[in-house]
């Protein structure tokens, strides 16, 4: 399983360095649509990525499916289309750019986002952000990891640390209730952050940049490798009530130190 995430951690890195030659050519060549909506938005890139990591990822484990946030034809064979599958076998949950708005509008704020699941169990996690050069991952029970550096295990109060929180932008039903939750949390944090990348948001929680997270409707792809990745870094994640986070649908998510989770439940009334 180490040696696995290495290769899985090289596959991710040598997809951060497309995303960045692109960056550096101001997008030169990519072609940018829309998918559900005008904030749905699909790139050239985002197609290219997944491409390369699924024909990579079925040589390095043959028999392996796949659940990714884009669809690519000649790869239907081997590509998950409900999400109750991924409880069967070994699966890989890929978004091959999490964070799609902002590479597109030139935040640098983006990352690629790889987990592998094993019969609905993520037993690896990896997500590279390449504008901070920043590897993050993780091995169900091994500990997450940044740049090889082992992250600890610790606690905190909301009001100590800055809280993140997403915007679902995909729902507008979700829109009031989405502000109403960075009310919410902005009166019980430090302070506040939007950043546009549930995964990083994940990862960023789980190094100690964010004592919580929080987020009313997403992907599987959005968050099965950074949930992994808290989750060993001691946080828990669970749906936004607290009840476990399932990878059907599209589940509401709370990621943060076990303190801060405790503190925003019992005041939490969405």
């Amino acid at each position: 399983m180490t040696e696995l995430r290495k290769q899985i951690e090289s596959l991710a890195v040598e997809s951060g360095k497309k995303l960045i030659a692109a960056d550096h050519s101001s997008l030169q060549g990519v072609r940018i649509t829309t998918k559900t909506g005008r904030r749905d938005l699909v790139t050239s890139m985002d197609l290219e990525i997944q491409r390369f990591l699924m024909t990579k990822l079925v040589e390095l484990v043959p028999g392996c499916r796949f659940l990714c946030e884009e669809y690519i034809p000649e790869m239907g064979d081997v590509v998950i289309t409900d999400p109750k599958e991924i409880d069967r076998g070994t699966c890989f949950i890929i978004d091959p750019i999490d964070g799609t708005a902002n590479f597109v509008h030139g935040n640098r704020h983006s990352c690629t986002s790889i987990a592998m699941t094993t019969d609905g169990v993520t037993q690896i996690g990896v997500i590279y952000d390449p504008y901070r050069d920043e590897l993050f991952s993780a091995a169900k029970g091994k500990g997450s990891f940044l740049n090889g550096e082992k992250l600890p295990v610790y606690d905190c109060s909301m009001s100590e640390e800055i809280s993140v929180f997403g915007t679902a932008p995909y729902d507008d039903s979700t829109n009031k209730p989405t502000f109403d939750l960075g009310l919410l949390l902005y009166e019980m944090s430090a302070d506040v952050r939007r950043t546009g990348s549930a995964a990083l948001d994940c990862c960023w929680t789980a190094c100690g940049r964010f004592g919580l997270y929080a987020e009313l409707s997403l992907s599987a792809w959005d968050f099965a490798a950074g949930k992994l990745i808290a989750e060993e870094a001691g946080c828990l994640v669970s749906d936004i009530h607290g009840r476990p986070l399932s990878f059907h649908g599209k589940p509401s998510i709370l990621c943060g130190r076990p303190t801060a989770v405790s503190e925003f439940l019992k005041e939490y009334k969405g």
